[in-house]
């Protein structure tokens, strides 16, 4: 029996190997991939990289294919050459024939379990910061070639680009920047810069920038990119107005990769920890920004309701350029909704350094509101003044006289600044509000953003459990299918090799259908059971079939 097993072993192996070279390649080289990171604007160095990242997970994929058709093909063989009939005749037992593709099969669900839960994950993730580091290079082919960037409803053209380092940074775009900052972010200036606006593929706005500052930020299981426009002059063409302004902040908008990090490629041990610890899920992270944000804007108009009431001024402190300014804001009138508040016949007092004249403002309106800044998880609060606005110092000069605006927007203040707003908003646990056991009453959009939240969290619970469970019965399925496969080899003689291995391909493509539609219905959590059932359902029903085609059909 050894020198047997030696003998179909050696075949088998010699046949698998060969196979799985010939399926890898086709898959690397004749299934596009490359083609699709050269559209992408990946080089040819950086495309060779990431084939050599493919490499592994084409053979992952092929695997239990190439070993199906190793085992059909030489026990196929065999049988047409009576050499089965022989041992057969020498009265050894058929089924001990089975044991090189049952070894076979054990090694290819250890390898492919490993390779599923470790090996992809590892590879995918790689890939995955490849592309994103590489974005700011990708930036630059496309000025290189004259086309614009389009980000959302905004066309983007410059003359000039250049990577930003650390001592590059401007110091009027962020107040300060961190070593963390840095291994998160990539920076791009701009310059010669042109930007058309559109709206339902029409022009409403163009115009020109001095600068402008991409901010690719890679913290986030999506990259996002942010532009700041400085010394923005533009038209609208809707409106036909003009307008300039010092900044202008567009995005951040999510850049869609050519492979995303998803729960799929994570590795076992973080969907271990995803299974205890939803909340950790990268997509899950992406959502809270917003949910975050919400609340921001939650506390933040309830804080300026509750100082107007009292006939309060609302004080806002800030920081530009090293010196410190505090703005006092009174209104006649104010409401303050899901999204801003507005004010009416609105007096703000802008004092900076003690001693000095203060700035009083005072216009018809007022805005305020809730912006992202230009830092990541960095947000902002933007007084913005309109209709009759008027400026003057107090106490007023000799020489002083009013300025008389159409609109005016005050310097932009941090929302972690604000000692109060700042308090309310760390001590309150978002987490409570996701699961449904806060009593915060906000809202509507605010509630909308909660009950979403909510669907999503269940959803990626689901999604995990499932994801855990498909690659478990998926590899374990292996040993099953390379069995049946050498079987009807086996049974399907005379010349019917390939035959054998087209019928040995349908219960394999059964498998498969079963186990994409189980992680399928694992994304909705009022189908987790079912899913699991019919994932492991699958695999036990190729067990129970290999069982009784190798002991009541291959016997006879």
């Amino acid at each position: 029996m050894r020198t047997l097993h030696f003998y179909f072993g050696r075949e088998l192996l010699k046949t698998f190997l060969m196979t799985s070279a010939a399926l890898s390649l086709l898959i690397i080289m004749g299934g596009g991939i490359g083609n699709i990171f050269t559209s992408e604007g990946i080089g040819a160095e950086g495309l060779a990289k990431i084939l050599l990242y493919l490499a592994p997970i084409a053979v992952t994929l092929i695997l239990p294919v190439a070993a199906l058709f190793s085992a059909t093909i030489t026990y196929g063989r065999a049988a047409t050459d009576n050499e089965v009939l022989a041992c057969r005749a020498a009265g050894i037992n058929i089924h001990w024939l089975l044991v090189p593709p049952l070894v076979l099969g054990l090694l290819v669900t250890i390898f492919t379990y490993f390779s599923w839960n470790y090996l992809v994950p590892s590879l995918m993730w790689g890939i995955n910061e490849f592309t994103r580091r590489d974005l700011p290079t990708i930036v630059t082919g496309q000025f290189q070639k004259g086309k614009p960037l389009t980000y959302g409803k905004y066309r983007i053209m410059a003359n000039q680009c250049r990577t930003l380092g650390p001592d590059d940074f401007p110091e009027d775009a962020v107040s300060e920047t961190s070593a963390d900052y840095w291994k998160n972010n990539t920076l791009m200036q701009l310059t010669g810069v042109s930007f058309l606006e559109f709206q339902n593929h029409e022009l409403v706005r163009f115009g020109t920038a001095d600068h402008t500052l991409i901010e690719f930020n890679h913290s986030g299981s999506t990259p996002r990119v942010k532009t700041d426009l400085q010394r923005v002059r533009s038209f609208d063409a809707v409106h036909r107005q003009y307008y300039e302004f010092e900044h202008q902040i567009l995005g951040p908008w999510e850049i869609p990769l050519p492979i995303r990090r998803k729960i799929k490629f994570e590795n076992l041990d973080m969907l271990l920890e995803f299974k205890h610890n939803p909340m950790a899920i990268p997509e899950m992270e992406d959502l809270m920004h917003g949910m975050r944000r919400e609340i921001m804007v939650f506390f933040l108009n309830q804080h300026i309701e509750e100082q107007m009431a009292k006939g309060r001024p609302y004080i806002l402190k800030g920081r530009v350029r090293q010196s410190d300014f505090q703005l006092e804001i009174s209104a006649k009138e104010y409401r303050a909704d899901e999204n801003d508040c507005r004010l009416r016949n609105v007096r703000v007092r802008k004092t900076t350094v003690p001693g000095e004249p203060a700035q009083v403002y005072t216009s018809d309106n007022a805005l305020i509101e809730l912006r992202k800044g230009m830092r990541t998880n960095q947000h902002v609060i933007a007084v913005e003044l309109s209709d009759n606005v008027q400026i003057r110092n107090e106490p007023a000069g000799r020489d002083d006289r009013v300025v008389k605006k159409p609109r005016e927007t005050l310097p932009r203040v941090s929302f972690s600044d604000q000692v109060e707003l700042n308090r309310r908003f760390t001590s309150f646990d978002i987490v409570d509000l996701i699961k449904g056991d806060s009593t915060l009453p906000l809202y509507p959009k605010q509630e909308k953003t909660r009950q979403k939240l909510t669907k999503k969290f269940d959803e990626y619970n689901a999604e995990v459990q499932g994801e855990i469970h498909f690659r478990a019965s998926y590899s374990l399925v292996a040993i099953a299918i390379i069995v049946i496969g050498a079987v009807l080899g086996i049974i399907v003689r005379g010349g019917q090799v390939l035959t054998a291995f087209g019928i040995s391909c349908v219960p394999m493509l059964f498998v498969i259908v079963a186990s994409i539609v189980g992680r399928n219905l694992s994304d909705r959590p009022e189908f987790a059971s079912v899913s699991l059932i019919v994932m492991w359902g699958a695999t036990a029903f190729m067990y129970l079939a290999t069982t009784f085609v190798a002991v009541r059909i291959l016997k006879r």
